[in-house]
């Protein structure tokens, strides 16, 4: 279509608006070009500033993302397992130290009764773990400065008495008022135990079954009884025959 202008102008044509739109709109702008610009308002230290607290919280952020992906694996990856039930526990037997130096645990009770069946012997006397540490105890508290053979012939007279009277040997430790000490018992006062309870060794091949210390104690029974031995400072005797 052709308009005419007044005043006899030359007609022209018709603007394309739409195009003259796209002129004059404003292309939008990069995001780093408005950061750029945001940086440039603001000073140097200002800028400088908000910098670091925008790295910071970059490096907040991943690691809370790295942290919190690794526990999820974590708990992922760790199976279940079931609740074990309590089982009724076995009691152990007790044990003893029998060596020089640290020692070792040692079930004598078992321990004995192999040697003998290897040796093809019997044990002189059978008695539990517990009875040879008491007797080991009682032998410490009353002959631990003593010899191995004064230790030996005190736990003869124990086993004497044990055999004579057909008893267990705490009943033979409480009637014959041995020491009621019971110290941990000695390397030396175990093996006393050991050889003369269960290899039948003896310090002497009379049956005594009494002993005292003459420095510490004045016994006129003891000296009514059958003199057989002293060693070191006891006196050893057996029973006077009736």
């Amino acid at each position: 279509m052709i308009l005419k202008t007044k005043n006899g102008a030359t007609p022209t044509q018709p603007r394309n608006r739409s195009a003259g739109y796209r002129k004059r709109r404003k292309q939008p702008t990069p995001i780093l070009h408005r950061f750029v610009q945001f940086f440039k308002r603001r000073s140097w230290p200002q800028a400088l500033a908000l910098a670091l607290v925008a790295l910071f919280v970059f490096f907040l952020l991943h690691w809370l993302i790295v942290t919190l992906s690794g526990t999820s694996e974590t708990v992922a990856s760790i199976p279940e397992t079931p609740t074990p039930t309590p089982a009724s526990k076995t009691p152990e037997a007790r044990t003893f130290i029998f060596t020089d130096g640290e020692g070792h645990p040692v079930d004598w009770e078992r321990l004995t009764d192999a040697w003998a069946a290897e040796a093809g012997y019997e044990k002189r006397y059978t008695m539990t773990d517990a009875e040879r540490l008491e007797i080991a105890q009682v032998i410490t508290a009353e002959a631990e400065g003593e010899p191995f053979a004064g230790k030996v012939a005190v736990a003869q007279c124990i086993l004497q008495v044990c055999e004579d009277e057909g008893i267990r040997p705490p009943e033979a430790l409480e009637r014959y008022k041995y020491s009621t000490r019971r110290p941990e018992p000695t390397d030396e006062a175990l093996e006393a135990v050991e050889a003369v309870f269960d290899f039948g060794h003896v310090a002497t091949s009379e049956p005594i079954r009494y002993f005292y210390a003459p420095d510490l104690v004045e016994s006129n029974w003891h000296e009514s009884q059958v003199y057989v031995m002293t060693i070191n400072n006891h006196k050893f005797f057996k029973e006077a025959e009736q």
